[in-house]
């Protein structure tokens, strides 16, 4: 019997069974990385490390966990890759605004207005890196300090390029004491957001810039 054009139209009008499901596309790979990071993130920041499972995240990316695993490998991989996301945009708002200025107040000022607008604009990166309640070890939580120490690095290189007669140890011991100094701000200003951005910015300026000039030599 020949397959009229009747028959086509009635073939492509019957119904697929109901156990049949159309294949969803997939992700290109950086895009589904991006996906499960952003969604680790939050579950990482509600639940903490050790309350978040890898089940956890792909359920609630609405993928399977061997995927999660294909592109991590295990808990502390895709912990570690939010984390390294997080530290890198912290580390762009704190260099890169400052790094063409040729003083020390503007380098210092321009690397205070960075940090506190990544505040501002990254809660949950910012909460991941300072929040306290991730709870890891090992591996991890030395990776994890490590790119802590990164960060001071970068600080202390900003700074010792234009400060005058300063040691490097004083410069580092100056970055550490700035970076927690930081950290401690920006845990009070989210406990009062009613207080401006600008206000916490003119304060941290106010103590950091006190405590450098006091350093340098004439």
């Amino acid at each position: 019997m020949p397959f009229t054009e009747q028959g086509a139209a009635a073939v492509a009008e019957m119904e697929l069974p109901t156990n049949i499901k159309p294949k969803a596309r997939r992700m290109p790979r950086a895009k589904r990385e991006q996906q499960l990071q952003n969604v680790a993130l939050q579950l990482f920041i509600e639940h903490g490390y050790q309350g978040t499972s890898m089940e956890d995240i792909a359920s609630a990316a609405g993928v399977t966990r061997p995927i999660v695993y294909n592109h991590f490998g295990s808990k502390d991989g895709i912990y570690l890759s939010c984390l390294r996301r997080a530290r890198e945009s912290l580390d762009q708002h704190l260099v890169d605004a400052a790094k063409d200025l040729s003083t020390l107040e503007g380098r210092l000022q321009a690397s205070v207005e960075g940090y506190f607008t990544f505040v501002e604009e990254n809660r949950s990166s910012w909460h991941l890196l300072f929040g306290g309640g991730a709870a890891i070890a090992g591996t991890a939580s030395d990776e994890a300090s490590r790119l802590r120490f990164l960060t001071v690095e970068k600080i202390t290189q900003l700074l010792f390029g234009v400060v005058k007669g300063i040691d490097i140890e004083s410069c580092e011991a100056f970055a550490h004491g700035a970076s927690g100094a930081g950290e401690q701000i920006a845990k009070w200003w989210l406990q009062n957001p009613h207080v401006p951005k600008q206000q916490v910015i003119e304060l941290m300026n106010k103590f950091t810039w006190s405590g450098l000039k006091a350093l340098q030599q004439p």
